[in-house]
């Protein structure tokens, strides 16, 4: 893979409306696109055993005893503590593994899109990406942000839109003879390209003859209006899914969807499941949406906590997960 001229600043002080906890950093992962600094926003969780501030080895191994980690992307109009990544992160980092979640450029705590013409592009996420790998390659980087002289990407975890930046950079890694993850986990990631159009028509029936649409989505502690170029939209559409199949059988593939998911139909999750098929693990969350809310008079049979007054399944979704990750 192309190396970047990346850099890694680690902050004293998190924005005032961002809460870690005591074995996580906020920091900003630099680089350049044509000469244009930007920033990408992430918190990385050491192991809670190995936090940096009060480590000793010398107490016992924990239980993922290499020295691996693990990367979280979100979708779109999201950011790096949305839905279930927060609580995956210390879990993650209670049996061992080093996290980091990042913002995407355009989204949370990270620069703006290099392009506000053609906004946040899948190429755009593919360059973060490069620019995040560089930390785990790069051994001044990779001591500096992470405190160990050595590190492995073990587990990319990736919901929605960020489903299809995962699968696509396995490919890029592919190509430059660079090690991959053992373990990809697609969060109702879409397969279909055509029904995001659909959607997209459904919701804003001008959006093509107007370029683009508005939303509202998380920017710096606030929801903020945003406009969606529709060259956005279509970076996303034209991906081709089957070539994912490329990927090697070394890289073994979980897949969790909601059964009630109203943004992506259930057949993506059948559709990657025979994709996958051999090294494919799915599971299927009753009464979920998208993001992994309850729907409307949900029984709430597994006595889930609530948010925002639904039922909260991701605490369901980070152990299923972690089981995958234990058990593969």
């Amino acid at each position: 893979m192309e190396r970047k001229s990346v850099g890694v600043q680690i902050q004293d002080s998190p924005p005032t409306y961002i809460n870690l906890d005591q074995n996580e950093k906020f920091v900003y992962i630099t680089s350049k696109t044509n000469n244009v600094l930007y920033k990408i926003a992430a918190i990385v969780s050491y192991p809670e055993k190995r936090d940096p501030s009060s480590v000793n080895l010398e107490d016992g191994k924990l239980p993922c005893e290499d020295n691996k980690l693990a990367l979280l992307l979100h979708g779109s109009q999201s950011h790096k503590n949305a839905i279930y990544q927060a609580l995956l992160a210390k879990r993650l980092s209670q049996y061992g593994y080093w996290v980091l979640r990042i913002d995407f450029r355009g989204q949370g705590d990270s620069s703006d899109n290099y392009n506000s013409v053609i906004g946040r592009t899948l190429d755009q996420d593919l360059e973060d990406m490069s620019a995040v790998y560089q930390t785990i390659i790069d051994t001044s980087l990779r001591e500096q942000l992470y405190k160990t002289g050595t590190i492995s990407l073990d587990v990319i975890v990736s919901h929605s839109r960020g489903s299809l930046a995962m699968f696509e950079f396995c490919l890029r890694l592919l190509s430059s003879a660079s090690p991959l993850p053992s373990h990809l986990i697609n969060c109702a990631g879409r397969y279909d390209g055509r029904g995001l159009l659909e959607r997209c028509t459904r919701l804003h029936p001008k959006w093509e003859e107007e370029g683009g649409f508005l939303v509202t989505g998380p920017r710096y502690g606030e929801y903020k209006d945003f406009w969606i170029p529709s060259s956005e939209t279509y970076s996303i559409s034209n991906v081709c899914v089957p070539k994912f199949a490329a990927i090697p059988k070394s890289c073994s593939v979980m897949s969790c969807y909601g059964s009630c998911d109203h943004i992506v139909p259930l057949s993506a999750a059948s559709q990657y499941a025979e994709l996958f098929k051999g090294r494919h693990s799915l599971k299927l969350i009753e009464n979920s949406d998208h993001n992994f809310y309850g729907i409307e008079d949900d029984p709430n049979k597994l006595n889930l906590p609530r948010r925002r007054g639904r039922v909260n399944y991701s605490p369901l979704v980070v152990d299923f997960i972690m089981e995958y990750l234990i058990n593969t």
